[in-house]
């Protein structure tokens, strides 16, 4: 079950970042993060005290830690991305994210077998592949690009242990602190800066919305892959995310997708499953 929830959290999360992509076409990237955790906020805060059979400031607090540090990893991706090519970026933050989880579940004492130690290895290629754009020049790798995103990719993986690490029966209530700390910091940030520079984000507001669902339902199940199975499979699998954003920009967008995403994308399949045969 861990394997089908990890998938979900991978398509999930692939969705909100396509649609935050068309949202960041259209509007300021501070929009689309900040109003689309707010969206995110009111859902979850919603369904929180229908859902979880406990609620405990501890967890809510683990939450908003979560909150805090995957803040910091969005921060430095998009920093990333803006000062460096996305064809390195975008691999080394994702692979990063899978990785730290994935040291803490073995430390923590998760076993594997070699099939799924295999379907593993896979997963991290797949994800480096599917990553790399289908075009465009690479623009100049600096040292501060290549720390930043590992720094990116460390926040992401530590935002998913400390999910791992709250209550099940408190799920999905360290959701609801984890918003509540990126909502509140990015929302009064925009409210106090007044830009004159920045666009409206009226026509972008759809797109936003739907941001907000996919990106915290991916959290939601994350949380609750976690549950149920390994930190480690869980957390791989749901790193493979890129391979829904390419899919989804191909046939939505008609963008081209180049031979290095496709074999990403074989590599994807490969190893869900060797991992389910794990």
């Amino acid at each position: 079950m861990e394997v089908l929830l990890g998938l979900v959290t991978a398509a999930a999360f692939g969705t909100g970042d396509f649609f935050g992509g068309l949202s960041a076409k259209r509007t300021a990237v501070l929009y689309v993060v900040g109003f689309s955790h707010l969206f995110g906020l009111i859902g979850m805060a919603v369904l929180a005290p229908i859902v979880a059979d406990m609620f405990t400031w501890q967890d809510f607090g683990l939450g908003v830690i979560a909150g805090a540090v995957g803040g910091v990893g969005v921060a430095l991706l998009y920093r990333g991305l803006a000062r460096g090519p996305m064809a390195v970026v975008a691999p080394l933050t994702a692979i990063t994210s899978a990785a730290v989880p994935a040291a803490w579940g073995v430390l923590d004492g998760e076993t594997f077998s070699a099939w799924a130690w295999i379907g593993i290895g896979f997963a991290l290629v797949a994800i480096a592949l599917t990553s790399i754009p289908s075009a465009g020049d690479m623009t100049p790798v600096t040292n501060r690009v290549i720390v930043e995103s590992l720094l990116a990719g460390v926040g992401f993986g530590t935002m998913f242990i400390f999910y791992d690490i709250t209550n099940d029966a408190a799920a999905p209530w360290p959701l609801v602190g984890a918003r509540l700390i990126t909502a509140g910091v990015l929302v009064t940030v925009i409210m106090t800066a007044r830009r004159s520079g920045l666009p409206s984000a009226r026509r972008a507001m759809w797109p936003i919305v739907l941001t907000g669902l996919f990106d915290t339902g991916s959290n939601a199940a994350f949380l609750y892959a976690t549950t149920l199975g390994d930190l480690t499979i869980v957390a791989v699998l749901s790193s493979l995310y890129p391979a829904t954003t390419v899919l989804l920009a191909r046939f939505v967008l008609d963008e081209r997708v180049s031979r290095t995403q496709l074999t990403g994308l074989f590599a994807a399949l490969l190893a869900t499953a060797l991992i389910a045969l794990g």
